[in-house]
């Protein structure tokens, strides 16, 4: 068995034996596991690839930048201070941001050294064909990058082990792979994620593949490749015993895993449609709270069930229940296996707001679009942001269907309740589904104008100069500023339109849901009293026209909608959005 070892960050090759740890700690391993015959180890460097090109820093501070800022998409702490491994002990920060956070970036920058390292690494597996490739870190990166990107690149008999690794990053992935992931030209992938590893690594969002095992190692030794004084590190730990080296040390074990996870995917094959209902009436400040987002759920699973959804495919939840952390949870499960031909459906009754997202350099850059949890307090930790699920959403399938309907506003609205004309829909004085923030927040977004003498809003930059600010409105806002619901712009963004096209003919392009959402930018979405019940307007208004019609697509239901808003007064238009295709199927079908 022949196994290719590769560092990550860190000026590794100042320690002639570096790997001497590593071969130590994967020979017992395996051994331990039934192996007879000891492995052998090819080691590869490339510290002189990176020194050679060095620009200096301030070629990569924007870069660098940007990395620091994938720590909060991640839900990290610090990773400017976190994360302790071996590779060496560094004289000074301004070695430790050149020979760990600079060689990210440098790598992420610099095309030629891409292109270097793919080079060296195909000399080395044509010269010596691995068995297995024991990644780490920067190294899992320099891996990964070959056998995506290199055509040369055709492992089928090898099996990749990463770990430490900031495949997933976003800030990685905007820049070197965008599109949906697939797997790359190997017999098997084993990622091992320690949650306690802050050095920007990342999950990465392959599960449900076959090929694809994701191994948990939770260790207080961070980014270590081997035990330190904190703990066990990633190769060391004893769940990679039990589930990478055991599996691995032996042509029957092998065999074995890959019978037992054929069969535990055929024992947990999803239902082929489930659905996410959430409603809020019960905010806790009662100058918030609002009357028909209960009776709004029970109504969509009345319509869901009458379209063929089973129950016990259906979760509902209400008001104190529907916290942020139940939310992400749920959705989790909503979007878990869904695969060619599934359909899935998330309604979202309550209230939707705005909040000022900042720049790693904490100044406001952005606005995060997000539902109001139950125990919403203004921040992101307790608000549902699109960053919460499109790591789920943007891997989809183009075959699977999934669409969000949204019975809510961004525009606040809930304290400034308005004086309604009687009669049709609207009788009984309807409150606002939308939060306006509280002054604190709301300061974020404002600048002084000193010679006007007055407040203004704060011009943000755009997402992406290639969204236009009239035409792609719905994707962006109309400042172009805006992380939307369901648009996964953290990854969309930076594509090109070119890009994003060619990406989309390949099968490789990011999902974008079917998201039909009860008013546009800057309008207010209305609750409607029915006799003596309270609904939303348009979760009314939807219902009663698919029953009219059963067989409605998506587009056909938006100007029925639209057109009966209008007969009754309501200042609100639905606004849709999907890709082609999915807008002109059945709606719920």
């Amino acid at each position: 068995m022949n196994i290719l070892l590769v560092h990550g960050i860190g000026h590794c090759d100042s320690d002639s034996d570096y790997y001497a740890s590593w071969r130590q700690v994967i020979t017992a391993a395996l051994q331990g596991a039934g192996a007879t015959t000891p492995p052998t180890f090819t080691e590869f460097a490339y510290d002189d690839l990176f020194e050679a090109r060095y620009a200096g820093p301030d070629l990569y501070a924007g870069a660098l930048l940007e990395l620091t800022g994938s720590v909060a998409l991640h839900g990290l702490s610090d990773g400017m201070a976190a994360g302790t491994d071996h590779t060496r002990a560094l004289e000074s920060p301004a070695d430790w941001m050149r020979w760990r956070l600079g060689m990210v970036s440098q790598f992420v920058v610099d095309s030629a050294l891409r292109r270097q390292l793919r080079n060296r690494l195909h000399r080395a597996v044509t010269l010596n064909p691995p068995d297995i490739i024991a990644a780490h870190s920067l190294g899992s990166l320099v891996t990964f990058d070959y056998l995506r990107n290199d055509p040369r690149a055709a492992l089928p008999t090898s099996t990749l082990v990463t770990f430490g690794s900031q495949i997933g990053n976003l800030f990685v992935r905007n820049r070197l792979w965008p599109g949906r992931f697939t797997l790359p030209p190997v017999k098997r992938w084993f990622q091992l994620f320690n949650p306690e590893d802050h050095v920007f690594t990342a999950e990465i969002p392959l599960q449900g593949s076959p090929e694809f095992t994701e191994v948990r190692t939770p260790s207080a030794a961070g980014h270590a490749p081997t035990r330190s004084a904190d703990g066990p590190g990633y190769l060391d730990h004893e769940a990679t015993q039990r589930g990478v080296w055991s599996v691995l040390a032996t042509p029957a074990a092998t065999r074995e895993f890959t019978r037992a996870a054929a069969v535990q995917r055929l024992s947990q094959r999803k239902p082929r449609r489930r659905a996410l209902l959430i409603g809020i009436n019960a905010y806790p400040d009662p100058a918030h709270r609002l009357a028909g987002c209960v009776n709004d759920t029970f109504l969509m699973s009345s319509l869901l069930q009458e379209r063929g959804f089973d129950p016990t495919d259906i979760r509902v939840l209400l008001d104190a229940r529907a916290t942020a952390s139940a939310i992400r949870t749920r959705l989790a499960w909503l979007l878990d296996g869904a695969d060619d031909g599934c359909e899935r459906v998330l309604f979202y009754s309550g209230h939707g707001a705005q909040l000022p997202g900042y720049s790693a350099s904490e100044t406001v850059d952005h606005v995060d679009e997000c539902l109001v949890p139950y125990d919403f307090d203004w921040s992101l930790e307790r608000a549902i942001t699109d960053n919460d699920f499109f790591r789920l959403y943007s891997e989809l399938p183009f075959s699977a269907r999934f669409s969000a309907i949204l019975d809510c506003c961004h525009a606040g609205g809930m304290t400034r309740d308005r004086g309604l004309r009687d009669g049709g829909l609207r009788d009984g004085g309807p409150r606002m589904r939308g939060l306006t923030p509280p002054d604190d927040i709301r300061h974020r977004q404002l600048q002084w104008d000193g010679e006007q003498q007055c407040w203004s809003s704060r011009s943000l930059r755009p997402i992406s100069a290639r969204y236009r600010r009239t035409t792609d409105a719905p994707m962006t806002g109309l400042g172009r500023a805006t992380y939307r619901l369901g648009r996964g712009m953290r990854l969309r963004g930076p594509l090109s339109r070119a890009t994003e096209q060619r990406l989309i003919a390949q099968q490789r392009g990011l999902y974008l849901p079917v998201l039909f959402e009860a008013c546009g930018e800057g309008e207010l979405a209305q609750e409607y009293r029915h006799g003596a019940e309270s609904y939303g307007a348009f979760t009314w208004t939807l219902a009663a026209a698919l029953r009219r019609s059963p067989r409605m697509s998506w587009e056909r239901l938006q100007r029925v909608v639209s057109a009966d808003f209008a007969v009754r007064g309501y200042n609100q238009r639905p606004v849709l959005v999907g890709a082609s295709a999915p807008v002109r199927r059945r709606a719920l079908s």
